[in-house]
């Protein structure tokens, strides 16, 4: 397999939310200042993005500037369905004339075409090699270089994930100094250089060193060449239901991509692997993911709006572009219902793994009932009060254009002393402000939303107010509510409620199991004695599935002992219920039944 990488230079990446943040002007801050640009799933996130594919495809939809129809896998395409940059144009600075693929890009300036990657194969003129990190400027940071920390013997590891760490201003003055570095300094230096800049170089190659028998790190692993440690193991970006780790779970997943903010928060890794998953989660070498959890983007969400001929063409390098510092009081949703906004589609709907523990898994899932919701947590220095605020979508393409605060009245647990917390009373005022609790359990600005009686597309939104009354909003989280219990509904034919029937006899009938969020139904016979399924157990097929209506069975009772019986249909929708469901199958979210009892007699 040919290593892949796919970085997303992201300066601003929530735990939960996909979410990035353009630089503030002095002018902003008055009144409301908004910090997120009005892009609140991962679906928009994902056009936005600049990347490069695996292989090369020809595009059905929109033609590059240059009139070639063909995309390679070394070209870097950028949001609006454009070609970026040809793999010629960020190779200008080394005059070569041969297309040797892209498996790494984190742009760091448009306007200067300030870019840093690496190539899928070596300079057949000796200039470098696929593991050393070039910059368009025309520096070339030695594979050798990176891994000095490590002191690893061999001359080169290959190069898989590229992602700098630090100020952007001191990554730029950085990169403009490379370009005056030679080859030797690099290898006596890059480690010294990186503290004096006070940045680093996270990446992973496509090796294990120093042997496999006894690695030091894996290929999958996320390495610091500043540091010279493990940043994240290959089994801690993966959710425990994968089998990554070496030996404890069995297989390497490798590391192609790496998304993070500049701070370098661990918690805020997105990522894609060299290998497929077809468990649970599933995912595809060519998927974006977020750290302990599901796909937010999918290989399809990149490549769609070139119109290839296929579903699945891989993913080499990942970049955006947009981002800045956090600001202290920014306001940022991470986490609705247990789940990561992220993982929250535009139309309010949960897939993937959950961000609670243990964790659960949200399939096209709704939320209902008591709703939690969860914000970053800002600067308790510099911010004093909070509001949570929702508004309900008159028609589905239509956002809301009020918004109510939410008022109820909540606890929350709040430390005390090491390892001592009492509940608080939290009590909104009636415009919803709240003081911000520091030391809350929760690890953010915690509101749990009752959302009974409500059903349908809503939009959440919270918002922080500075030391200096300035009010910072966040983008609209996108939340469907449904709070409506299945349909069920059993008739049974000829059979009188508690009457009998023979061993022998073919009991007939009817069933209605339907939901707007339909997920499951099961009909069944128990006894005492002996049960089993009439139906098989019928699952969801897609958003668009709403159950059955008037479908027909039969279910024979030859060889059955002679008992009291009872012929159950139970139904099941997709929602999150109060944050959380129930492992196992069939079953899921709310529920309703219908039954029917009748004696089997042995007819002697």
């Amino acid at each position: 397999m040919k290593k892949q990488f796919a970085v997303v230079t992201i300066a601003t990446i929530l735990l939960s939310v996909l979410t990035v943040i353009p630089a503030i002007s002095q002018t902003e801050y008055e009144n409301v200042t908004h910090y997120i640009p009005e892009v609140d799933t991962a679906t928009g996130i994902c056009k936005m993005l600049y990347f490069s594919t695996e292989e090369d495809f020809v595009t059905q939809g929109p033609e590059p500037a240059d009139g070639n129809p063909i995309i390679s896998d070394g070209d870097l395409l950028g949001p609006g369905c454009v070609v970026f940059a040809r793999n010629k144009k960020l190779l200008e600075k080394f005059d070569t004339e041969q297309d040797l693929g892209l498996d790494a890009a984190d742009v760091l300036d448009v306007e200067r075409f300030l870019v840093a990657f690496s190539t899928s194969l070596d300079d057949p003129n000796g200039q470098f090699t696929a593991g050393d990190l070039l910059v368009t400027n025309g520096a070339v940071i030695p594979n050798m270089a990176l891994l000095a920390k490590f002191d690893i013997r061999r001359a080169d590891l290959g190069l898989d994930a590229v992602h700098f760490i630090g100020d952007l201003d001191r990554i730029t003055k950085f990169l403009d100094q490379a370009s005056d570095v030679s080859q030797d300094e690099w290898l006596q230096n890059l480690p010294g250089l990186l503290e004096e800049y006070n940045i680093d170089i996270w990446f992973s190659t496509e090796g294990t060193a120093p042997t496999p028998p006894a690695p030091q790190f894996l290929d999958g692993d996320l390495l610091s060449a500043r540091t010279g440690t493990v940043v994240v193991a290959n089994l801690d970006l993966l959710p425990t239901s994968v089998p990554a780790g070496i030996p404890d779970r069995g297989v390497d997943f490798g590391l192609d991509a790496v998304i993070t903010d500049r701070e370098g928060n661990r918690e805020m890794l997105y990522f894609s692997t060299e290998i497929l998953n077809e468990g649970r989660p599933s995912f595809t070498d060519g998927d974006v993911l977020l750290f302990g959890n599901g796909v937010i983007c999918t290989n399809y969400d990149l490549v769609q709006c070139f119109e290839p001929k296929t579903k699945e063409l891989g993913l080499d390098a990942l970049a955006t572009t947009i981002g800045g510092a956090i600001p202290p009081c920014a306001a940022l949703i991470i986490q609705v219902g247990g789940m990561a906004a992220g993982s929250i589609n535009s139309d309010g709907l949960a897939n993937g793994l959950s961000a609670t523990t243990p964790p659960f898994e949200a399939f096209d899932s709704p939320f209902g009932g008591a709703v939690k919701i969860l914000g970053r947590m800002p600067s308790c220095e510099e911010c004093n009060k909070f509001k949570m605020e929702y508004g309900e979508w008159p028609d589905p393409t239509t956002p809301p254009t009020t918004f109510i605060p939410m008022t109820d009245d909540f606890k929350e647990w709040r430390c005390i002393w090491p390892g001592l917390w009492i509940l608080t009373d939290r009590v909104p005022d009636s415009d919803g402000w709240l003081d911000i609790l520091c030391d809350t359990v929760m690890g953010g600005l915690y509101y749990p939303w009752d959302t009974a009686g409500k059903n349908g597309k809503y939009s959440i939104k919270l918002t922080i107010e500075d030391n200096g009354g300035v009010q910072h909003e966040s983008s609209p989280v996108v939340v469907m509510l449904d709070n409506k219990r299945p349909e069920a509904v059993l008739n049974i034919d000829a059979v009188p409620e508690c009457g009998d029937i023979f061993v022998g006899d073919t009991v007939s009938g009817k069933i209605t199991a339907t939901d707007e969020h339909f997920y499951s139904y099961q009909l069944l016979y128990e006894s005492s004695l002996a049960s089993g399924n009439i139906l098989p157990i019928r699952k969801y097929t897609g958003v668009a599935d709403h159950g059955d209506t008037d479908l027909s069975f039969t279910w024979n009772t030859t060889g059955l002992p002679a008992c009291g019986y009872q012929i159950r249909l139970w139904v099941w929708d997709r929602t999150i219920v109060n944050n959380h469901r129930v492992w196992g199958e069939p079953g899921y979210g709310w529920r309703n039944y219908d039954y029917s009892y009748f004696c089997l007699e042995t007819g002697e």
